[in-house]
Parts: structure tokens; sequence; C-alpha cells
């Protein structure tokens, strides 16, 4: 009991923390005020992430980086939810699908602010979100009640489509 409470403990600060962290970023990109699909909260039957805004701020923060902006791609938005859901079902982080270049995963988060600041703040995801070779993007987010974290979000980044893709 006394493990499950620390647990808890440890992961309701880090979210508090996440949060603050991804205003502080996100106020420094923008006017200062967060948009309302990157606090909008997915633990929850029937949300609905803005795909738009969560794309506008990897791409912000791509640029900070160098690396050119990401289009939205319809298809990797379709694997990502399928990955999320198996994400959601069994617990295990999905591997990362031939043909694509990089995989992100997260669970537990809330909203996509404090999905984007984990990834940020942890170098191995904040490099993979600005590698120079994806120019495609697809996300998806599940919420399952009856899993131990609620929420669980993935990113896939993808490069160039080529011809057999396009078939």
């Amino acid at each position: 009991m006394t493990n499950q409470f620390f647990r808890l403990l440890v992961k309701r600060t880090s979210l508090v923390l996440s949060f603050f962290i991804a205003a502080v970023i996100i106020s420094a990109c923008s006017t200062g005020a967060l948009a309302p699909g990157l606090v909008a909260r997915m633990d929850k039957p029937g949300a609905i992430l803005d795909r738009a805004e969560a794309l506008n701020i990897i791409n912000q923060y791509r640029a900070t980086r160098g690396a050119a902006p990401l289009s939205q791609d319809a298809n990797l938005n379709l694997s990502a939810a399928r990955l999320a859901k198996q994400y959601s079902i069994n617990g295990t982080p999905p591997a990362k699908p031939r043909g694509i270049v990089q995989i992100r995963f997260s669970a537990g988060y809330a909203n996509f602010a404090e999905t984007f600041s984990g990834w940020r703040n942890r170098q191995s995801d904040a490099d993979a979100i600005a590698d120079p070779r994806a120019v495609r993007a697809g996300l998806a987010v599940v919420y399952s009640a009856n899993s131990a974290y609620g929420t669980h979000w993935v990113l896939l980044l993808g490069g160039p489509i080529v011809s057999s893709e396009a078939k």
C-alpha cells in the first residue's frame, strides 16, 4: 500500500511539474497563453485531440532545433491511434513500425501540453522529435478507464512518402 501511495504521489508531482514546464516553454514560443487544444483534458471518454494545435507546438519546437516543420498525415494518425489503443490494452509501449523514422509514446498525462513537456524534457525524446529525417506526423491519444495510466499517447514521425507507400 505504501509503495502504491508513493508511486501515485510521484506521478502527481511529476504531472504538476511537467504542466508548469510546458506552460513556461509554450509561453516563450507564443503570446503567453496556452491554446485551448493543448490543455484540453484527454482523460475522459469522448475527448477529442486537437491535432493541429499539437502539431503546431511540435513544429515550433522543431524550429528551435533547426528542423523543418512536419505535416499532418492521416495514415500516420490512424496508425498512431491503433498503436495507442493496443498500448492502452496491454500496457506495453509499442514497437516502432517498419518505415517509421521515430516513435514516441507516453502514458498518464491528461493533456498534450503535459505530454509534450515530458517529451521535450527527456533528451532522447527531444532529439527524436527534432529528427531532421521526419517530414510527416501522426498523433493519437486513447483513454482507457481500466488501465493504470488512463491516457496513452503515440506520436509517429515519418519520412517522405515513397512511391510504394502512396499506392
